[in-house]
């Protein structure tokens, strides 16, 4: 015993010695919605000189938009951010052509991967673009958001992911080539990684048409208000028997008495339902003004409704829905748009 004691001490007294590691150090330049420079800290607390100036470097957490889970505190900050100028001229403008889920693509600088959200999914348009492309471009479904764009960790990319969407409206992320980004030499480092994002938020709607549409005959199979488990607007493309059993008792979940459920031959024919989510009081509805198809797949434009000022409604909670019955089958995926605009307000995919 009366050697661990002295022995105890040496290693605490090691303990206390021990080298520090390096701090990591990745940067992500965000144009667009920032014009900023975002240094996030990754290692062990410490005092750190960070572009000519000491910061203190510690553990914690922020709720600050573009705060990353795991980076350490700079200065009590979830990183040192300095300012940029803006992009002249922008890296990308994309908009979106009215009456079509296309969008279109031009490319003012050299990008890598332009992914773009709509509101509620993200897709990928191009892996890459030379400055002065202009493309006609069909959007690819894209999982886990915005990771793998650039040399952003899996947290960073959620991270900038969530301050984006936070304004609920679509936008536009374009990646900047590495050697187009600003020099920025920091020593003490065992890792530097850097990204550049350029985001645009204001995509215009320009008024190419499609280039085919086809019209398809269709009927309203049944709508209602008071459908069960749609908090939010869903939309869902029905292609079997089994699938319009299960969504029909959904839909007229809140009745005692549910109506007979149609049969469909859906070897020719094709069930699409829209639900609106809960609404605060009566007077929402949706509306189908047309079913068409283009380029082989299926588009329905659906116009969301509201009481009228000073109409007198129910004011228990609703949750409106309709069901069409298309008389075309073989649909992997359903679209739906807006009347009014073109633009598109969501998607459905063949789930056998």
């Amino acid at each position: 015993m009366r050697f661990a004691l002295p022995a105890l001490a040496v290693l605490v007294l090691l303990a206390g010695c021990a080298p520090q590691t390096e701090p990591k150090l990745h940067d992500v330049y965000i144009y667009g919605v920032q014009d900023a420079r975002l240094s996030y800290l990754y290692g062990s607390p410490r005092t750190f000189d960070l572009d000519g100036k000491q910061v203190t470097l510690s553990e914690g957490s922020s709720k600050l938009p573009y705060a990353v889970d795991g980076s350490l505190l700079v200065d009590g900050a979830p990183y040192a951010k300095a300012a940029l100028g803006a992009l002249d001229p922008v890296a990308v403008t994309v908009a979106r052509i009215a009456y079509t889920t296309d969008l279109e693509l031009f490319a003012q600088r050299d990008v890598e991967q332009v992914v773009y959200y709509d509101g509620g999914d993200y897709f990928t348009l191009v892996d890459g673009a030379r400055a002065g492309t202009r493309q006609r471009v069909v959007p690819r479904p894209r999982l886990n958001r915005l990771r793998g764009l650039g040399e952003l960790t899996d947290r960073e990319a959620d991270a900038i992911a969530n301050a984006l969407e936070s304004s609920g409206k679509p936008f536009a992320v374009a990646v900047l080539p590495a050697d187009a980004l600003p020099k920025h030499s920091v020593n003490g480092t065992s890792e530097y990684l850097h990204s550049g994002l350029y985001v645009q938020t204001q995509l215009a709607t320009t008024q190419t048409q499609a280039a085919t549409a086809q019209q398809v005959p269709w009927e309203v199979l049944a709508q209602g208000q008071q459908a069960v488990g749609f908090d939010k607007p869903s939309y869902v493309l029905v292609t079997s028997q089994d699938q319009l059993t299960n969504l029909w008792y959904k839909a007229y979940g809140s009745q005692l008495q549910v109506p007979q459920v149609p049969k469909v031959d859906f070897s020719r024919e094709t069930v699409v339902a829209a639900f609106a989510g809960q609404k605060p009081t009566g007077g929402y509805g949706l509306q189908v003004r047309g079913v068409s198809v283009e380029n082989g797949e299926l588009y329905v434009d659906v116009a969301s409704t509201g009481p009228q000022a000073g109409a007198i409604t129910t004011q228990g909670l609703t949750s409106p829905w309709v069901l069409i019955h298309v008389l075309r089958g073989g649909f992997d995926v359903a679209w739906f748009r807006n009347p009014d605009d073109g633009s598109l307000v969501g998607v459905a995919r063949a789930t056998q």
